[in-house]
């Protein structure tokens, strides 16, 4: 499996000056969803030449997780080596789109979720209440917020999961949403857009690395969550190996009835490990993820280092970076401890990432005792002012 991650900074020097929206009794946003049909095109990687195709049973699977892992393995690289594989074609996403109830919106934050999320991660509704919610923050601050499950996940098109379903082809399909929010062409009653902002979480941060390189006017803002540039986190025990990947029709039948290309994390107490810091979430939040999580692809875990190894010269768009403190994935669970100097943190191992972004616009934020999934987490609502106050500043 290819992976990567981490990044930040200084904290006293990162903190992102917003003036913070008030706190609302009532939803400011008004919401609906719909399908749509994408096409894109991109070259993946022809993964069935290394992987050999589908794997037969839980058990290979896991095998091939040993193999990928032991030490001497030459998998990963010969899968950076594996052939081109030109692919193309229509499929239909599922959307959610969120506008404010009122006034006309300053521009909207087209977001992506990362793996074993879906649409939902970004409009979190948790014990009744709406503060978990990134759609209604962006809302109360005078945002639209374009979410959908990405391709192989939720009410999405499920394609081949190895050789469809690969970061490079959702990059272009990003881009190609991204094109028609800010020409108008969208359709589905979404209007025209000039203020665009790329968002991501973890695989959805890789994939807005990966739009950088391609496409680096496609956003006028990125906004990068749950992510750095640490590759020793990210295969640590707390990263991708520690989701204990299942062929998610073994893990839950009865939820999802796809092939065995198509994969899940298998229990509530990995959900737990990899994505919450307790004390600081509720219980319904663990439960509403596990019982609402979504699938992901082994194309997704052998492809998500691709963007890592492009050049950003060309991109110099504003650039936020935040994490939690105690991200496992990224960041082996304490996102202060780096060798990179004092007053650093693991997230300024992404800096090298975007050269040509000024100084001035390229921030990090530790969110304080929150895991890999921020969303989740009691201290949401004050991730969301950063983000919107950054952003605020730049647009």
């Amino acid at each position: 499996m290819i992976s990567s991650l981490a990044i930040l900074a200084p904290l006293a020097a990162t903190l992102v000056s917003a003036n913070p929206v008030a706190r609302w009794t009532e939803s400011n946003a008004d919401c609906r969803t719909f399908y749509k049909d994408v096409y894109a095109q991109a070259s993946n990687i022809d993964l069935n030449s290394v992987l050999g195709g589908k794997p037969p049973s839980q058990e290979a699977l896991v095998q091939s997780q040993i193999d990928q892992l032991a030490p001497g393995s030459t998998v990963m690289q010969e899968i950076m080596a594996a052939p081109a594989l030109n692919v193309s074609g229509t499929y239909s996403l599922w959307f959610e789109y969120c506008q404010p109830k009122n006034g006309q919106a300053k521009g909207v934050f087209q977001t992506h979720h990362g793996l074993v999320g879906n649409a939902g991660y970004w409009n979190a509704q948790l014990n009744g209440k709406t503060d978990n919610s990134f759609a209604e923050s962006a809302a109360a601050a005078g945002w639209a917020t374009l979410s959908y499950d990405r391709l192989g996940v939720g009410r999405s098109a499920h394609p081949d999961g190895i050789q469809v379903v690969q970061i490079s082809y959702e990059i272009a399909q990003s881009v190609n949403i991204a094109g028609q929010l800010r020409d108008g062409s969208f359709g589905n009653g979404v209007p025209q857009f000039s203020n665009v902002v790329g968002v991501g979480h973890s695989y959805g941060s890789a994939m807005m690395a990966g739009v950088a390189s391609v496409a680096p006017d496609a956003f006028d803002v990125l906004v990068l969550t749950g992510f750095t540039a640490n590759l020793t986190a990210s295969m640590g025990p707390l990263g991708l190996p520690g989701f204990d990947t299942t062929i998610a029709s073994v893990a839950y039948p009865a939820r999802f009835p796809y092939g065995s290309d198509y994969v899940s994390t298998p229990s509530v107490s990995v959900d737990q490990k990899e994505f919450f810091h307790y004390p600081n979430y509720t219980s319904d939040a663990l439960q509403t993820f596990t019982t609402t999580k979504g699938e992901y692809t082994l194309g997704q875990t052998n492809s998500i280092g691709g963007p890592f190894a492009l050049t950003r010269d060309n991109f110099n768009k504003p650039t936020f970076i935040i994490t939690g403190e105690n991200d496992a994935p990224f960041c082996q669970a304490n996102c202060l401890i780096t060798s990179l100097g004092a007053n650093a943190t693991q997230l300024d191992t992404a800096r090298p990432l975007f050269p040509s972004v000024a100084d001035a616009d390229f921030e990090t934020f530790v969110v304080p005792a929150t895991g890999h999934g921020i969303n989740f987490h009691t201290t949401a609502y004050d991730a969301y002012q950063q983000i919107v106050g950054f952003v605020s500043k730049h647009v």
